[in-house]
């Protein structure tokens, strides 16, 4: 029994069937037939293979879409201005711009 596809997964097939479509021989009448079918049999066909692919994992993109909106945890106190260091703000920067060179200049 299939899963059903959900939104993630779906977007990572339509970005591979356009990839896989891209890949496919340009002149596809010994293929897919001439004219608007062959068009039409050569965009059916990256479809199901890009929904293949994406199901099995593909690119991981979907894995990456999923997490992409989840918040990163922080320690409780943490605050991000902190790993800047004592030199952090306008007073760290005019003390860096006030010292002394480390070569005997």
């Amino acid at each position: 029994m299939r899963k059903t596809a959900d939104a993630a997964q779906k977007f990572e097939a339509f970005v591979l069937q356009s990839f896989i479509q891209e890949m496919m021989p340009e002149t596809q009448e010994s293929v897919f037939g001439g004219g608007i079918s062959g068009d039409f049999w050569k965009s059916m066909m990256s479809e199901k293979i890009a929904e293949q692919v994406a199901e099995r994992g593909g690119l991981g993109l979907a894995k990456l879409v999923r997490t992409g909106h989840t918040v990163p945890s922080r320690p409780a106190g943490f605050n991000p201005l902190d790993v800047l260091g004592p030199a952090s703000g306008l007073n760290g920067v005019a003390q860096l711009l006030d010292a002394k060179p480390l070569s005997g200049e």
